[in-house]
């Protein structure tokens, strides 16, 4: 029998009445998250059995102090949040179209950020990106922050009035009194001034229709501007917008006196605009050839003097053992010190040489650690020049310009001083030159930042103009001359206005589209190029594609938007859950030409769509789920890229050997997901095979069939675990019972039987083995394997799979009453009010919270000492994936306050008066385990979806007498609602977009309640159907599948 499962709780919590943002914060600031304040934590904590002493190193209070209004504040419904002042300097919302580059909207209206040119920079590990204040142009280069403005752009208002003209830029330098509304993806600025004639707001995105990617992977974004006239007589309004020409903003120098920037007025039906572009000049070259000084070709270190243990006695012949793929050098060597690890130190010291040219050139990559992982050129022993990688085992060109050494003599040395993350460096390739070298090979036009910039407007009147006036001379644009020669011109940017006459009161709308077009995607060497460039050979194409499909772009993305708020949890909480989705229009993600979603952990940091960590993330699976199942099907389970003969799978896909624990678990439940997730078994059909093989690899960890992995298992906190755990184990039970029905679909009984006998010996082996009586250990020979273990340890993910295994309906992989100990136990030993006493005694390695905030940690050691710096990697970390990960599992076991607790921590750490509301870092900017939270969506509404099967499960957990929320299936999403009365209780799928096909209802019913019958309507038509109830649990089957077609509602009532 095919078996899905509703989990049945019921919220704990009754809401409050609506409470302002104003009076949350004045709740907040009666302590660390509005807490009363408690001395010391007390060192004892209650269990099941009875009390236990707490650890005299465990600092995090069992108690949490939680102010009784500020519990109810989570729960009241609240009011939309608008920020101003000083909260809108680090505002930074994505508004580009998915995996099609990164451009961030501002505080104050401005497009910002601007990373569209490919060029996949590392944006950081982790230290340099967290920094509170940090704005939306600051950005991670060499490990450093930096100020970077890449494009010029904006818009600029003259209003007329009689004899009265008022000029503004639209930014904070022309009007005082700034709104930002953020409401992703549509982001809403309101621009005020009681002086001025007309009220101003922007509503600004990039179309984002879930269940449609090619429309939502626009590259470009769409700027409406609403302007109202407010004054008693007639006004001239004019809007100007501009845009300079960044085209080949990185390859230009490379490209000295062999390219010129350009550009191209179009005026055709309904569109006005320009393109900006470059192209390419005769370059003659009158350079010697290079003069290599090391290439470190052969099988020692040659005349060079070499210190400490870090360069071994021989260059590395390319990647070294559990490292990252190292590409970029030339030949079959190179310096690399991650020889054992980033551990060792050393130093290597160059043969003396006199510079004689005025380039001294090398490749390298590795560390950014400033004087640690470095080159140095030293002249009379003194530092004159240094370098570091970028936090990248990609090698890249570095020039020094040694012009003033001239005739001096000198040495370079190479330092490996550095231990920890990204303790190594790689150098190759050093020479002497007459001109630089060059990171680029091929012609202009195969250049990954060659393309175009465009600004248009929807409105075929606009004047456009070529040229760019000077950074304060915006005013001088509605002066400008307006063109129409369509000819290509040399142009540093373009500007371009609309004029209008407003009657007092009337209202218009102008709209303008920022597009981009740069086809040339890398990885590393090899060209992928974008699926964008794979409908539209270029930016005119994409405009008159959004001009064509305008308003049914524009509607479907503000119908989402309008379909997701419309619900009845908290403001805040759907702010919060749905701002990650802003991560799949950041440079994390890419769609290549031939379909392939692919990504980073964080922006151009850890390659690979890395398995581990995009095990978390379920907001691209449930949006567009298409993408993801591109994922497994290009990369996971494509032989020969992700999927090895033996059914391990590298996690980071092409040339990765090395396989995870608790990546190959969750790539079983993700293929279960996106089956789940699809309208038919065709997906399922493709893959088994594949899906079998990778679920035997797991089996043959196992080894004794006793449901338990107890060899090596390499995990997400980037080291080895050792002995039986649930972290890998409950993934491994969810893989294996997801396997039992995904082979019961597919007719492989024999499978399923066997899958399913071996879950039931690791259901209990776990407990009788790992379960201590309140939560689950690891049963690990410290002695044996002492570093990077947890042993009896309280580690925050130790039921990762139990909370898949629910958002996939496959019930408990453990018995409920020890899945609840657990979670408590991880509420009351990991996550802290305040993370300052536990992070004072135990420094974490990064820090992704600031002293006194709330935050849930990695791992805890509540019952013996604390392991130490050696201990499970990241323990002292506090990671929003992980947060929202047990959120999710809290939420669907009905734990709502603390669930809650722990996303309006997040919310309050990421409030933009300290950080871009937008971009929740871990490993890199808008980090993908942070997709995690789309799972809290589902947890409280006990969300369940079979898209195949054509069932459906609703059973919410925060005011289930009347509840509202989004969903969203294999063809369609909508509203789905819960209404409970004395005497019935009524459920409503209401279609907003697309279909939805459904056989099969499950729900839960309040306690006491025990419904005769079922009365099903499909707009206003009775449907047939058959109502079996057990316990609280009720299942609706319809006697024919039906579909609910957009704008139909489907309504459900039990009597």
């Amino acid at each position: 029998m095919n078996t899905r499962h509703v989990v049945w709780a019921s919220s704990r919590h009754p809401v409050s009445p609506s409470l302002s943002r104003r009076d949350f914060l004045r709740l907040s600031t009666l302590g660390p998250l509005g807490l009363a304040l408690p001395g010391r934590a007390a060192r004892a904590a209650q269990t099941g059995s009875g009390q236990v002493k707490l650890a005299p190193d465990h600092f995090i209070p069992v108690d949490k102090g939680l102010k009784p209004e500020w519990v109810r504040a989570l729960f009241a419904r609240g009011q939309p949040e608008w920020f101003r002042g000083r909260e809108l300097d680090t505002i930074g919302m994505p508004v580009g179209g998915i995996a099609a580059g990164q451009v961030y909207l501002t505080g104050d209206g401005r497009l910002a950020y601007w990373d569209v040119f490919n060029q996949n920079h590392n944006t950081g590990y982790g230290g340099a990106n967290w920094k509170e204040g940090r704005g939306p142009e600051l950005k991670v280069r060499d490990g450093r922050l930096v100020d970077d403005h890449p494009v010029r752009q904006g818009f600029a208002l003259r209003v007329r009035q009689g004899d009265r003209t008022w000029t503004r830029p639209l930014d904070r330098r022309g009007f005082h009194d700034v709104a930002f509304r953020g409401e992703y993806p549509i982001g809403r600025v309101e621009y005020g001034d009681p002086d001025l004639p007309v009220r101003v707001w922007l509503g600004a995105f990039s179309p984002f229709i879930p269940l449609n990617a090619r429309d939502s992977a626009l590259p470009c974004t769409l700027l409406n501007y609403t302007l109202e006239n407010r004054a008693a007589e007639p006004v001239e309004i004019t809007l100007a917008g501009w845009l300079s020409n960044a085209v080949c903003r990185h390859s230009a120098a490379s490209f000295a006196g062999g390219l010129e920037r350009i550009g191209r007025v179009v005026l055709e039906q309904g569109l006005a605009g320009f393109t900006l572009g470059a192209r390419a000049l005769d370059r003659p070259s009158s350079a010697a050839p290079p003069t290599v000084f090391a290439d470190f070709e052969g099988g020692d270190y040659g005349a060079w003097t070499v210190e400490g243990a870090a360069f071994g006695t021989q260059p590395a012949a390319g990647t070294l053992p559990n490292q990252q793929r190292v590409s970029g050098f030339l030949g079959r060597g190179l310096v690399n010190t991650y020889l054992g690890g980033d551990e060792p130190h050393g130093r290597l010291l160059s043969p003396e040489f006199t510079i004689e040219r005025p380039f001294l050139s090398f490749l390298i990559g590795g560390g950014s650690h400033a004087g640690q992982t470095c080159v140095n050129l030293l002249v009379d022993g003194r530092v004159v020049r240094t370098a570091t990688g970028r936090d990248s085992e990609r090698l890249e060109p570095h020039n020094w310009d040694v012009a003033e050494f001239k005739g001096r003599r000198a040495r370079i040395e190479i330092v490996d001083a550095a231990s920890g993350p990204w303790g190594h460096i790689n150098v190759d390739q050093i020479e002497f030159r007459d001109e630089p070298m060059s990171a680029l090979s091929g012609a202009l036009h195969e250049q990954a930042d060659f393309g175009a910039l465009a600004l248009f407007a929807l409105d075929s009147a606009a004047e456009i103009g070529l040229g760019l006036p000077g950074e304060d001379d915006w005013p001088a644009l509605f002066a400008g001359t307006a063109e129409a020669d369509p000819a290509p011109r040399p142009a540093d940017g373009g500007w371009l206005r609309v004029r209008r006459r407003l009657a007092p009161g009337e209202q218009v709308t102008l709209s303008f589209a920022v597009v981009w077009h740069f086809p040339n995607l890398y990885r590393e060497d090899r060209r992928v190029g974008h699926y964008y460039a794979r409908r539209f050979a270029g930016a005119v194409d994409v405009a008159r594609y959004v001009r064509h499909e305008f308003a049914r772009l524009t509607g479907e993305t503000r119908l989402w938007r309008d379909t997701y708020y419309d619900s009845t949890l908290p403001w805040w909480l759907l702010d919060r859950l749905h701002s990650t989705a802003a991560n799949l229009a950041t440079t994390t993600c890419q769609w290549w030409h031939n379909g392939r979603f692919w990504a980073w952990e964080g922006g151009g940091c850890c390659h690979g769509t890395c398995g581990h960590v995009w095990n978390y993330a379920h907001t691209l699976a449930r949006l567009f789920p298409e993408l993801e199942r591109s994922v497994r099907e290009h990369q996971d389970f494509a032989e020969g890229v992700g999927l090895h003969p033996d059914g391990s799978i590298g996690f980071r896909g092409e040339d990765w050997s090395l396989w995870a624990g608790d990546a190959q678990g969750g790539y079983i439940l993700k293929a279960y997901r996106e089956h789940q997730c699809a309208a038919d078994d065709a997906f399922l059909n493709r893959n088994w095979p594949a899906i079998k093989r990778a679920v035997e690899f797991l089996i043959r960890q196992d080894g004794n069939d006793d449901g338990l992995i107890e060899g090596r298992q390499h995990q997400t906190y980037d080291q080895d675990y050792y002995g039986a755990n649930t972290f890998v184990g409950s993934l491994y039970l969810g893989a294996l019972r997801a396997a039992e029905e995904m082979a019961r679909e597919v007719g492989d009984e024999a499978f399923a039987r066997k899958c399913r006998a071996l879950f039931e010996a690791g259901h209990r082996a776990s407990v009788e083995r790992l379960f201590n009586g309140e939560y689950f250990i690891q049963d690990v020979d410290l002695r044996q394997h002492p570093d990077w273990q947890y042993g009896d340890g309280c580690l925050a993910d130790q039921l990762f799979g139990q909370g898949w295994a629910h958002q996939v309906g496959l019930g408990y992989l453990y018995p409920p009453e020890a899945v609840r100990s657990a979670l408590n136990a991880v509420w009351k030993y990991c996550w802290a009010p305040d993370v300052t006493a536990q992070n004072s005694a135990h420094p974490p390695e990064r820090w992704f919270v600031s002293k006194g905030d709330a935050g849930l940690f990695t791992c805890t050691w509540p019952r013996s000492r604390h392991l130490g710096p050696k201990s499970t990697r990241y323990r002292d970390e506090i990671w929003t994936g992980i947060e929202y990960q047990v959120a999710g599992h809290l939420a669907w076991e009905g734990l709502l306050t603390e669930a809650l607790a722990i996303c309006r921590a997040i919310h309050e750490r990421y409030h933009p008066r300290r950080f871009n509301p937008w971009n929740e870092i871990e490993c890199g900017d808008h980090y993908a385990r942070a997709l995690a939270s789309w799972g809290v969506l589902l947890g409280l509404s006990g969300f369940e979806y079979h898209g195949p099967a054509g069932h459906l499960g609703l059973a919410p957990r925060l005011t289930p007498e009347d509840f509202r929320c989004a969903f969203t299936g294999a063809e369609g999403w909508g509203t789905l609602s819960q209404r409970r009365a004395p005497d019935r209780q009524t459920h409503t799928v209401a279609v907003r977009w697309g279909r939805v096909r459904l056989r099969s209802l499950a729900f839960e019913v309040a306690q006491g309640f025990e419904p005769r019958f079922v009365q099903v309507t499909l707009a206003g038509r009775t449907v047939p159907a058959e109502l079996r109830c057990e316990g609280r649990g009720c299942h609706v089957t319809l006697a024919t599948t039906v579909g609910v077609e957009t704008g139909q509602r489907l309504e459900v009532t039990l009597v």
